[in-house]
């Protein structure tokens, strides 16, 4: 079966990056709001040319600048089990 973003989660995708750049280490939050602008990446997976043109159609950049973020740690962010739904 193909990999379809808007079946592996519901609603948007929330994540929370540490980013340990040593000259500014943060904590990121980002939103991703549509399926689209999440794609299937395997073991090994580099930074190529169909991934380049993939992130520049769907963040509407002409002209994308990568930049490497050095030692990234990534987490999702869920509401819990027992909140959901609730007012």
């Amino acid at each position: 079966m193909p990999h379809d973003s808007t079946t592996t989660r519901r609603g948007p995708w929330r994540i929370l990056v540490l980013d340990r750049s040593p000259d500014d280490v943060k904590f990121i939050i980002a939103v991703v709001a549509n399926g689209g602008d999440v794609r299937p990446a395997g073991p090994g997976a580099v930074l190529d040319e169909v991934t380049v043109r993939w992130a520049a159609g769907r963040s509407g950049l002409y002209v994308p600048v990568f930049t490497r973020l050095p030692h990234p740690e990534v987490w999702c962010i869920d509401e819990h089990p027992q909140r959901e739904g609730t007012s």
